[in-house]
């Protein structure tokens, strides 16, 4: 297998324009994330899959919509949780998943990034990822759609890379926020 790294970004200027409203509030993003994603840290304990939320430095307080990135950090966690290396069973780990939250000094805004070491992702996919697929009978694409249009409604923009080398592989899916 070839060693690929392909990154998309998408941003509040290539989404369609939505009416989502929000309640923003001043919010501890770190502590919010922790607590949020405890049942989601229980699943993977479960299946024997390292989940952690971290952060480097201080995290500054940020005006979000408190359910709304917490449900949709959830959502990109849950994806992630599908797709990385289940536990064989006999006691080794499986894959793992890394919350990182981080404030750039002199940005009032803060980025909270979802790694993981899973396969990665076709690059023909990645440039339709957050998009709704037309014509689908089910609600596939559906979630991470709501997840753009959650961000951009928050003036944010996503980035997302994946790697599907052979020995680098996982994607990265990391939220912009701004303060």
């Amino acid at each position: 297998m070839t060693n690929t790294s392909s990154m998309a970004n998408t941003s509040s200027r290539n989404a369609p324009a939505c009416a989502i409203p929000l309640t923003l509030e001043p919010t501890d993003v770190l502590a919010l994330l922790r607590a949020s994603l405890v049942p989601l840290a229980a699943q993977a304990a479960s299946e024997r899959i390292e989940l952690r939320v971290v952060s480097l430095g201080s995290i500054p307080t940020v005006a979000v919509d408190r359910e709304k990135i917490a449900w949709c950090v959830a959502t990109l966690v849950g994806n992630a949780l599908r797709y990385v290396r289940r536990s064989d069973g006999a006691g080794e780990m499986g894959g793992s998943v890394l919350v990182h939250v981080e404030h750039d000094e002199g940005s009032t805004g803060v980025a909270i990034a979802v790694h993981d070491d899973g396969p990665g992702i076709p690059d023909d996919k990645l440039p339709y990822l957050f998009e709704r697929r037309r014509g689908s009978m089910h609600v596939e694409g559906l979630a991470l759609s709501l997840v753009r249009q959650i961000v951009s409604a928050h003036g944010g923009e996503i980035l997302v890379e994946s790697r599907r080398g052979r020995d680098e592989h996982g994607t990265s899916v990391t939220i912009q926020l701004r303060g």
